[in-house]
């Protein structure tokens, strides 16, 4: 999640060692375990079920994970095209409006929310405005994205993105608007307004849900910080979550948004901690 009109960093990458994604595949089967038998991908009794929502959910499920991935990365995409189209509009032709349409609808803000406009809590998620930054948020998606999907499938993963979407710009938007301006109370003995209380936007939320959610999944997988350096990828996690703390304790966290990053992380701990693992070890996980 990055401050309107800056680029955001976000430096996590999984290792490609072919000794690694053989271990995850093997992993992976235990997170589906009594719903599946040798020539069914689900069990009868599940697909037996009627509900519209469960039926859906077993559509999706049966999706290739890979198009349902690359379907999440085109949206962000388009979402940064129309950003382009937008910002272009306005340097050749001096026409604002589709760069204010763009503004009012794609970026999270307290702005945002006291008029409405609920709808940017997860908009935001997928509004890139510059190459990099989307390029570095699409780069660990697809990173990290397929193995989560194959884990909890292609409904529990959006649901996942989307969560974790909504709650890094609402935990954003809360640091804004109170916690901020208490710390820079005690900091400088009064409330500064330097900008801090603009908008946020990026999918860095969701995909720092993605990666903690990974993580705690798989704690012993490789990641390869700044492409370099092989660490456990709850190691990973835990030293960026602890950065992006201390960042936004200290008012140093500049043009990243490190309270939506600490949102988008402790939703996708939470996810696994609260929702996966205890159904896992109860054996009544399903997709």
């Amino acid at each position: 999640m990055l401050k309107t009109r800056f680029i955001g960093l976000t430096n996590i990458c999984k290792s490609t060692s072919t000794r690694w994604q053989q271990k995850i595949i093997t992993t992976r089967t235990y997170i589906r375990p009594h719903y599946y038998n040798n020539n069914e991908p689900l069990s009868k009794v599940i697909q037996a079920q009627k509900n519209p929502l469960q039926i859906f959910s077993r559509k999706l499920n049966s999706i290739d994970p890979n198009k349902v991935l690359w379907s999440v990365i085109g949206t962000n995409v388009g979402v940064f095209l129309m950003w382009q189209y937008a910002i272009n509009s306005y340097k050749q032709f001096g026409d604002s409006n589709w760069l204010n349409v763009m503004g009012k609808h794609f970026i999270s803000s307290p702005e945002a929310i006291s008029n409405g406009r609920y709808h940017t809590l997860l908009t935001s998620a997928f509004s890139h405005k510059s190459l990099e930054h989307i390029g570095l948020n699409m780069l660990v998606l697809y990173s990290i994205g397929q193995g989560v999907i194959e884990a909890i499938g292609a409904s529990r993963f959006l649901l996942l993105y989307a969560g974790a979407g909504i709650t890094a710009s609402v935990v954003g938007i809360g640091y804004k608007k109170y916690i901020r301006p208490m710390l820079e109370k005690e900091k400088y003995g009064r409330s500064r307004d330097s900008g801090f209380r603009g908008g946020s936007m990026g999918a860095s939320g969701s995909v720092m849900a993605i990666t903690s959610f990974f993580a705690c999944a798989y704690p012993r997988a490789t990641f390869l910080v700044f492409f370099v350096i092989p660490m456990p990828a709850i190691a990973v996690v835990g030293l960026f979550a602890a950065y992006d703390i201390y960042k936004a304790s200290t008012l140093e966290s500049g043009i990243v948004d490190s309270a939506a990053h600490i949102g988008g992380v402790a939703y996708g701990a939470g996810y696994w901690f609260l929702r996966v693992r205890p159904m896992l070890k109860a054996g009544r996980w399903r997709v």
